[in-house]
């Protein structure tokens, strides 16, 4: 992935929060679990990044 990319999916991934902070998944483990692998994925991202 080029830096661009990461930075890019970053920003998409952080759109994705917003969106689900709007309660669309009723279940809280769901949204939980959800909301915990988005933070993952973005943590892994920006660990990638610093190594650009």
């Amino acid at each position: 992935m080029t830096k661009e990319e990461i930075e890019q999916e970053i920003e998409n991934l952080k759109f994705l929060l917003e969106f689900h902070s709007e309660g669309f998944i009723k279940d809280p483990t769901e949204y939980e679990n959800h909301i915990n692998n988005i933070l993952d994925r973005i943590a892994e991202l920006e660990k990638e990044l610093k190594k650009k």
